[in-house]
């Protein structure tokens, strides 16, 4: 279903990439003083994000869903929930930018993360209900829901870190990546205060964007070997390991690949956010963490597609070798409440790929030198179990070995080479096995 498109997203990473500020120890954001959260000011901003979109649909596009009345919100609440079948990208990326916007409507209005979130399913549930004349979603429930809670807050400290700095350029970057806080600022006139003043700036922050070249799967076994030019972009914020670890997302990182001359510009988006964490060991040389994470995935390749929403239980492990250079490992087990992996029979309308909840495990592990990877392996393993769609378990998965090199000062030459191999088991057709490779070489420029 038609959604605002992910661009804002995209355009958001890269302004605040261009004006982000050194990586390393920053001082807090200035206090402000304690305000009660306004339920008005979010329930407004949700209730504008869902009117401003349905308006666009129905009076300037003209779509025939967005025609809606009494009569069509009655037959949704009566009918109830169903699946879609709309397609690949608007379900898994348009959905939770979506929901992103009802995250920052209320976090914007002095809610915290947890008390922001029921706001992202009531603006959810009011889209579904009615702006459309059609049943209501439970697959675009739930992704913009998750994902919506996972991106929102992603975009909330990266805005809030570009506000806390005070610069014009930052304060524009700040709107791209946040429109809803900035607008939101603007109107109820907070005196210039950053609305996210609230969050303490991290004690580390880094972004890179890496610009090359990627080689591997094409849309046919010819194609395997073609070269796509590609540019990655890649922030961590905060430290996993470091003491101001208090509330959700106080650590994160953030990655998200375009590829303009592929069959899709966006390839790649995930977060993983840290919830909560509690210290098993702590030393000078070793660390030893159990925390719960927050995952939103998306991968659109060629010939494997895959995205989820996820919980993951972690055990995270930091071994210092010397002020400069770390090891850092981590392992985790994965609920998957909703995934979306492709599907090799039973396409319908624009759906190439089945819906169902899984389970899964991630691992990984890195070099760091003066904050930044070095070498790293990323690897995640996901059992999909397929309830619309074809009958089937998907499983798949996917390692990555990547390196980096410094060059000059901001400048560094990476690679790396990954594979994803996804066996389908159907119940009704022959099972189906698929191996993804790819490999990647490219400039990295690392603002500090």
């Amino acid at each position: 279903m038609s959604l605002p498109t992910f661009w804002p997203s995209c355009l958001a990473v890269s302004s605040w990439l261009l004006i982000c500020p050194p990586a390393g120890a920053q001082e807090p954001s200035r206090p402000v003083p304690d305000e009660r959260p306004s339920f008005w000011q979010a329930a407004a901003g949700v209730v504008a994000v869902n009117g401003l979109t349905w308006f666009y649909n129905w009076h300037v596009q003209r779509w025939d869903w967005a025609d809606v009345g009494t009569q069509s919100w009655w037959a949704n609440i009566r009918h109830g929930f169903t699946w879609d079948d709309d397609a690949y990208g608007a379900n898994q990326v348009a959905h939770p930018y979506h929901g992103s916007l009802y995250f920052n409507a209320a976090r914007s209005s002095g809610y915290d993360f947890w008390a922001s979130t029921p706001f992202v399913a009531a603006g959810s549930l009011g889209w579904e209900l009615f702006t459309e004349n059609v049943r209501p979603s439970l697959n675009d429930l739930i992704n913009t829901t998750l994902g919506g809670i996972a991106l929102g807050e992603a975009a909330h400290r990266m805005s809030s870190l570009l506000t806390s700095r005070g610069a014009f350029g930052r304060g524009v970057g700040a709107f791209v990546v946040n429109p809803v806080a900035r607008t939101q600022s603007f109107l109820h006139d907070r005196g210039g205060r950053p609305d996210s003043a609230r969050v303490t700036a991290p004690e580390f922050s880094s972004a890179a964007v890496a610009i090359g070249q990627r080689r591997g799967s094409g849309a046919s076994p010819g194609a395997l070997t073609e070269s796509r030019a590609f540019v990655g972009v890649s922030i961590q914020y905060g430290n996993a390991f470091g003491d101001r670890v208090t509330r959700p997302y106080d650590a994160f990182e953030f990655s998200l690949h375009l590829s303009p001359e592929d069959h899709v510009v966006l390839s790649h988006v995930a977060v993983s956010g840290m919830l909560l964490r509690r210290t098993l060991v702590r030393s000078t040389s070793n660390q030893l963490f159990l925390a719960l994470y927050q995952h939103y995935d998306y991968d659109d390749l060629p010939a494997f597609k895959a995205s989820s929403q996820s919980l993951s239980g972690a055990l995270l492990y930091r071994r210092s070798a010397g002020a400069r250079t770390q090891l850092h490992m981590g392992m985790h087990l994965e609920a998957v409440p909703l995934g979306a992996v492709s599907s090799d029979y039973n396409g319908f309308r624009r759906r190439d790929y089945d819906y169902g909840p899984g389970l899964g495990g991630r691992f990984t592990a890195s070099v760091r030198r003066d904050g930044r990877d070095m070498l790293r392996l990323d690897a995640r393993t996901v059992w999909i179990h397929s309830v619309y769609g074809a009958r089937a378990n998907h499983l798949a998965t996917t390692a990555r070995l990547s390196a980096a090199i410094p060059v000059v000062r901001m400048v560094s030459v990476g690679g790396d080479v990954g594979v994803t191999v996804r066996r389908s088991s159907y119940r009704e057709m022959p099972a189906v096995s698929k191996r993804v490779p790819q490999v990647r070489a490219y400039l990295i420029w690392s603002p500090s």
